[in-house]
C-alpha cells in the first residue's frame, strides 16, 4: 500500500462510525492478508480502528490536527511493519503501542499544545449523541467541553487509562496487556484517575 492509498482512506474516517467489531479469528485472517501485501485488508483494519486510534492520539495530544496527523502516521507505520507482528498479543495492543510511541515522538519534536476546550470535534465518538433538541444539544456540548478541559489537565498516565477504560471500554485484562502492568495496578491506577478527573471536573465547573 502506498502512502497515498492510506491517506485517501484516512480522510474518510471522520465520516464513518458504523463498523462492526471484528472477532479474533476475522482479525487474524485480515492481518495475515496484510502480511502478504493485501492493501484492501489494511484498509479494513484502518476502518475498524480509525476512531480508536484518533481518540487515543487526541487523548494524549489534546489537539485535533495533531491527532489526525499522528493517526495517519501510525497506520502508515503499522502497514510498513505488519510483517513484524507475530500474534503474541492482540493486534490492538500492538497498534496501541505504535500510536503511543508516535504521540511521544510528536511531543518530543514539538512542544505540547494546550487543549482549547472549545475545539471539540463532534464528528468523533467521544460522547455518543442521540437525536437531541437544540437545548439538549447545547447542554451536551457544554458538558463535553467541561470533560475535555478536565481531561487536558490530568497527568498522562491518568488520561491514558481513562481513555482505554471509559472510551474504548477495554477489559482490565486488555488494559493490563497494553500498559504492561498487573491487574491490581490497573485497578488502582483507574481508581486514582477517576478520582483525579472528578476533582478536576469540580474545579472546571466552579
Amino acid at each position: 500500500m502506498s502512502v497515498a492509498t492510506v491517506t485517501v482512506t484516512m480522510q474518510t474516517y471522520s465520516e464513518i462510525d458504523n463498523t462492526q467489531e471484528l472477532d479474533s479469528a476475522q482479525e487474524r485472517e485480515i492481518v495475515l492478508r496484510c502480511q502478504k501485501g493485501d492493501a484492501d485488508a489494511m484498509g479494513t483494519l484502518i476502518i475498524e480502528y480509525q476512531h480508536w486510534v484518533y481518540n487515543i492520539a487526541y487523548g494524549i495530544l489534546g489537539h485535533h490536527q495533531d491527532a489526525e496527523d499522528v493517526a495517519q502516521d501510525a497506520f502508515l507505520s503499522a502497514w510498513e511493519n505488519i510483517g513484524k507482528f507475530q500474534f503474541r498479543s492482540r493486534f490492538s495492543t500492538w497498534l496501541y503501542r505504535i500510536v503511543k510511541n508516535k504521540c511521544l515522538n510528536h511531543i518530543d519534536q514539538y512542544q505540547r499544545r494546550k487543549t482549547d476546550p472549545t475545539e471539540i470535534d463532534d464528528s468523533q465518538p467521544w460522547v455518543p449523541l442521540d437525536t437531541l433538541t437544540p437545548e439538549e444539544e447545547a447542554l451536551r456540548t457544554e458538558e463535553k467541553n467541561i470533560v475535555h478541559a478536565a481531561l487536558a489537565k490530568l497527568k498522562d498516565s491518568h488520561r491514558e487509562i481513562l481513555i482505554l477504560r471509559e472510551l474504548r471500554d477495554l477489559s482490565y485484562e486488555e488494559i493490563s496487556e497494553i500498559l504492561g502492568c498487573t491487574l491490581g495496578r490497573v485497578k488502582s491506577r483507574l481508581h486514582e484517575a477517576r478520582k483525579a478527573l472528578k476533582e478536576e471536573l469540580e474545579r472546571v465547573k466552579w
